[in-house]
């Protein structure tokens, strides 16, 4: 049996999707994008104050039976092998993308994130067994800010075969990461054949969407690249104060969305994500790693998962500025509780999601191969039962030399490099290492791998020119 965690019942995500119903056919929402508007427009749906669009349950449930579910969609890698599928649940971690500062890995300051810095941060994710899918863990802060994210794309690019996730500005981000891949597939059929990144659309709750995120999702759509679809409201700020009321608001605000996307192209995928989170009243500050914010991880996904979509969650994110106890705490308690139900899990930052620590990455990585292997199903059933090596053994004796023993151990007992399981004296005679250390020096290892070029030097020029075009164009440098 395969062990489950719900924290909504069937009729309570039930009435919270009637409430979402709601909202969207009394109350609408914000579309301020002209094609947007025409689209809702065409299909019978109601404008109101220019650009607020109710949507009638009809439409949202048409557009429902269009997407694409989980059995349906595959996040493509550059490499086939590392094709991310969503039949069965099976955790794995994605890199959120846009932390502005880092830990440097040999002074222990933090500074500026830079492209140096982005190139890294890929080339160690990319060994990771557990790291599914790659993006920019950092947003490189020493190039022009108006193209940013192009750096991004260009620095993930030329660094990964993994699936990648970003951020696009607007519909020429999305045409020019296109460009991008195309490039490296050596042709446009051929990416989009097989398009290996998705991008970032969030709502600005609450009930709106912003001119360019609209837009970035329409370009996205019409070319079947997946949206990584969230609504990102804070309780008692920007949503209810109440778990069940933000719940409603931000399922709403997905559904809209996703109503949107079928219009402009009918089976258009996605994956249904949610940045839901907390804030202390005192200070005004967002939490990422509170207990709400687990609760509302679980939930979420349950609202995802209802509708039979793959599901992702920012879930490794951590408040704790450093690798520490807090850090390894809010890992573990928000990690393990999002990863019964999410297939994809936002990790490796900290400082609610503004800093990337080297070692992080690897610690992530861990962790999650603990809770995988935790989450595992229990398969009770004669060899598991193991009655023939209890007869055997007896009493008194014990299963050291027992061929069940030997036979099952592997893949019974999990063992990890990094976390510590000695006893005092050999952890102190070893140099009475903390898992940062450890996780530092497989760090270091990572990064003086000699790197095999993912692209040609003629695709990494091309590659350039493309961010240097929008460079001038956008920025007028």
């Amino acid at each position: 049996m395969k062990p489950s965690l719900n924290f909504l019942s069937q009729k309570e995500i039930e009435t919270i999707h009637e409430c979402s119903l709601k909202i969207l056919k009394e109350i609408g929402m914000r579309f301020p994008a002209k094609e947007a508007l025409e689209a809702f427009n065409k299909a019978g749906a109601k404008i109101i104050n220019k650009d607020t669009v109710l949507i009638n349950e009809s439409l949202i449930n048409d557009a429902l039976n269009k997407t694409r579910k989980r059995n349906d969609l595959t996040l493509y890698a550059s490499n086939p092998e590392n094709d991310v599928t969503f039949k069965n649940h099976d955790p794995g971690l994605t890199c959120m993308t846009m932390a502005t500062s880092v830990i440097d890995p040999w002074s222990g300051e933090k500074r500026p994130a830079t492209n140096k810095d982005l190139e890294r941060l890929v080339r160690i994710a990319d060994h990771l067994k557990h790291i599914k899918i790659s993006g920019g863990l950092v947003t490189p802060q020493d190039v022009n800010h108006t193209v940013c994210d192009w750096y991004t794309w260009a620095g993930c690019l030329k660094n990964t075969t993994k699936h990648i996730t970003g951020g696009v500005l607007g519909d020429r981000g999305v045409r020019d990461a296109i460009e991008m891949c195309s490039i490296v597939t050596d042709s446009r059929d051929a990416f989009l054949k097989r398009p290996f990144i998705s991008g970032w659309v969030l709502t600005l709750p609450p009930l709106g969407m912003d001119t360019a995120s609209l837009e970035a999702m329409m370009e996205m759509n019409r070319h079947n690249i997946p949206i990584m679809l969230s609504s990102g409201p804070i309780l008692g700020s920007t949503s209810p104060v109440t778990i069940p009321g933000m719940i409603a608001q931000a399922h709403a605000e997905i559904l809209a969305c996703i109503t949107l996307s079928q219009l402009i192209n009918p089976g258009a995928p996605l994956v249904y994500t949610s940045f839901a989170r907390g804030m202390d009243m005192k200070t005004s500050n967002i939490s990422m790693a509170g207990p709400e914010f687990a609760v509302l991880k679980v939930a979420m996904a349950q609202m995802g998962l209802w509708l039979d979509f793959p599901v992702r969650m920012p879930s490794m994110l951590r408040d704790s500025k450093l690798l520490d106890a807090q850090a390894g705490f809010e890992t573990g308690m928000v990690g393990t509780l999002s990863s019964f139900n999410a297939d994809i899990m936002d990790a490796m930052q900290l400082d609610t999601d503004l800093v990337v620590d080297y070692p992080d990455l690897v610690f992530c990585d861990d962790c999650m191969a603990f809770i995988r292997h935790a989450l595992r199903p229990v398969k009770v059933n004669p060899e598991s039962l193991a009655f023939d090596a209890i007869k055997e053994v007896g009493p008194g004796g014990n299963y050291l030399t027992s061929q069940h023993t030997f036979q099952h151990f592997k893949e019974e007992l999990w063992h990890s490099d990094l976390f510590d399981h000695d006893n005092w004296e050999n952890w102190k005679n070893k140099g009475s290492k903390t898992i940062r250390d450890k996780a530092l020096e497989k760090t270091y290892n990572l990064l003086e791998l000699e790197y095999q070029p993912i692209v040609s030097s003629d695709q990494s020029a091309a590659i350039d020119f493309i961010v240097n075009k929008a460079q001038k164009d956008l920025s007028g440098k």
